[in-house]
Formats: C-alpha cells, structure tokens, sequence
C-alpha cells in the first residue's frame, strides 16, 4: 500500500500509518517530502514501539487526532518494519513507483481540484483508494461507475475515517489475485481513455466550439 505526494499535514498521511497499524502485515511506501516528514517518521516510531502516551503526544503537537484505541495501538508493534519512507522521487520514476503498489492511498483531508495523482496512480494499474470529497469524489466516481464497484475506491472523511481506509484496504487486498490485476487493467484503460492530456485537450476544444 503506497502514498505519493507531499509530506504536509492536509494530505492525511498519519491516517495512512494509523490505518496501516490495524492491517497487519500489509507493508507500506510513503513516497514524497515536505516539512511533516521528520513527524510522520517519530509517529510511525511511536507506533513501532506500541507507545500509546508518545503516539498521544505526537497527535498534540501535530494537531492530529489519531483515532486508535490505546489497546490498538498495543497491537500494532513493528509497524516500523513494514513501512519505508522514500523521501523525494523525481517525478520520471513515478510511474514505476506506482506500478509497483497494489493500492494507492489518496488520504487528503485538503480539498482537492482533481485527483491527479489518483488518476496517475491507476494509470499505472494501482488501485486508488482515495477521500471521498472535491475532485478526489470525482475520480472515484468515475471509476466506480464504469466498473460498477460502487464504493471499492473510496470512503467517507471525517472522524472514524482511519478505520474506513483500513477497511477499504482490507476489502481490496482481499480481492483474489485474477480480479485484482482484472480492476487494475481495467481502471488503468479507462483513466488512459479519458484524462490523457490529449483528452482533456478535445473535451475542452470542443466545448469551446460549442
């Protein structure tokens, strides 16, 4: 389960690591940079070392609520060892990067004008699991209508949406092997036919034509 974007708090990468606690032992890549690194990095630590009183604290000082249950957080020990910071990748390297994910996490709690990375991500064959808000909606209700999976790529933000990607994570790492790499052809040759540049360039000429 992989992220790619920018390490800042909007992007709700601490509900990525929190939720990657509760799927055991699902590994996670987070790959970008930005001044939360150096905190996303002591939260998965704390995690690591099931510190229910550092992992409070941290969410304090970074004015992040994470939504575990200090049982929970007992439970997910080592998740040091199943998460990889990357830091920055030339963006050349991206499609290869998200080639490689099974699901692509799009956790942003910042509204979105297009879910660019998203679409990136699927057209590489990773399956996104996105917030289901702004442009992020608008992705995931392409794919889901054209595949008709209503509900596979996204789930609802707000309190208890840690729980709900870990749960849209469960539900697509569960999916048999055949049918993952069928929705992954699939999501893949609909973004390749319908936010290409060229694309977006016809939708726009002809409704400036209109």
């Amino acid at each position: 389960v992989g992220y790619l974007g920018k390490l800042i708090p909007q992007k709700g990468v601490d509900h990525l690591l929190a939720a990657l606690g509760l799927v055991e032992p699902v590994k996670g890549v987070i790959v970008g940079f930005g001044r939360y690194r150096d905190w996303l990095a002591a939260l998965t630590y704390a995690l690591d070392a099931a510190d229910p009183e550092a992992t409070r604290w941290l969410a304090a000082s970074g004015n992040a609520d994470v939504e575990l249950t200090d049982t929970q957080i007992a439970e997910v020990a080592g998740l040091g060892s199943r998460v990889t910071f990357t830091g920055r990748l030339d963006h050349r390297y991206a499609p290869g990067v998200l080639a490689a994910m099974d699901v692509l996490a799009v956790p942003s709690i910042l509204a979105e004008a297009f879910g660019m990375v998203a679409a990136e991500g699927a057209a590489a064959g990773a399956l996104p699991l996105v917030a289901r808000h702004s442009g992020l909606a608008e992705i995931a209700d392409a794919l889901e209508s054209s595949l008709d999976r209503p509900g596979l790529f996204s789930y609802q933000p707000g309190p208890g949406a840690t729980h709900r990607l870990a749960a849209g994570i469960r539900t697509l790492l569960a999916l048999p092997a055949e049918e993952r790499g069928e929705l992954r052809d699939a999501v893949s040759a609909f973004v390749r036919r319908t936010w290409t540049w060229e694309r977006t360039a016809e939708r726009l000429l002809s409704a400036a034509l209109a």
